[in-house]
């Protein structure tokens, strides 16, 4: 099963990865958000290793999204350097705002997310390009009707490529377990958690109308391991609830067309 998810979630990347710009801009766009404003607020970060203490999730709100098929959509890539639109993280983190890390590698700006606190840490988040997504962030439906998210991921603590992290995120409304530590992996010794779940525990995601406001919401679920070479808890597992809220008609995933009730007007997402 996992095989053919990581597979379908493969082949769209490359194939309408190449396409967007020409094929996105004829579709209605939807947004996503997370924020503290949202139904159940945006979920909590686990982690990494053993840092036990709570921590909210950061806010993030993707805007733009546009179908590529019936059901799924992606988030396309837009960076207009210093203009608007900016993400808030930029403004939180370091006041001025570029478009860039601090590595000189460009946001995606249709993924507004805030900054945070990460073990600890205050960090600038983004989705950002050089990556196999092309700076976007991809969203497939599979055939259980669970999302898979996907994107390039980076966190970057201020100080220049050293204090960036590149973090391939999966993340789905179905289930995920989570990881031992790279060090186990290698047969060393390693920290076996992410926060308050050992390795091994599953975690599970929903998707639905559970708001019961016609459009679809849910959580998502992401784990994944720090990079050995990240100047914060390296090689250690990290784990994440994510709700979400949308403008995306739930009759759309119940009729298998969400792309026609937006060409048909339908609805009206904005």
């Amino acid at each position: 099963m996992k095989k053919n998810l990581y597979s379908k979630v493969r082949k769209n990347v490359l194939v309408f990865g190449l396409v967007a710009i020409v094929s996105f801009p004829s579709l209605q766009a939807a947004t996503l958000w997370s924020t503290s404003d949202s139904y159940l607020g945006p979920g909590e970060f686990y982690g990494p290793g053993a840092f036990t203490t709570k921590q909210p999730l950061f806010e993030i709100k993707l805007n733009n999204l546009s179908f590529f098929t019936d059901i799924d959509f992606v988030t396309p890539f837009v960076n207009n350097g210093q203009k608007e639109p900016n993400i808030c993280g930029e403004y939180e983190f370091r006041g001025n705002v570029d478009g860039k890390l601090s590595n000189g590698d460009r946001i995606n700006e249709n993924a507004n997310i805030c900054s945070a606190l990460i073990a600890g840490t205050h960090m600038l988040i983004a989705v950002v390009d050089g990556g196999p997504h092309q700076g976007q962030q991809f969203n497939v439906t599979m055939q259980d009707g669970n999302i898979v998210m996907t994107m390039d991921l980076a966190l970057d603590l201020g100080i220049g490529s050293k204090g960036v992290v590149k973090l391939p995120f999966y993340g789905t409304t179905s289930s995920l377990v989570v990881p031992k530590s790279l060090q186990t992996l290698q047969g060393e010794e390693g920290v076996d958690q992410a926060g308050k779940f050992p390795s091994g525990t599953t975690l599970e995601g929903r998707i639905g109308d559970f708001n019961n406001d016609g459009w679809i919401d849910g959580t998502l679920v992401a784990v994944g391991n720090m990079p050995l070479d990240s100047p914060i808890y390296p090689g250690q597992p990290y784990a994440m609830h994510r709700n979400f809220e949308t403008n995306i008609p739930i009759q759309g995933v119940l009729y298998g067309n969400v792309k026609g009730l937006h060409k048909n007007k339908q609805v009206t997402l904005w």
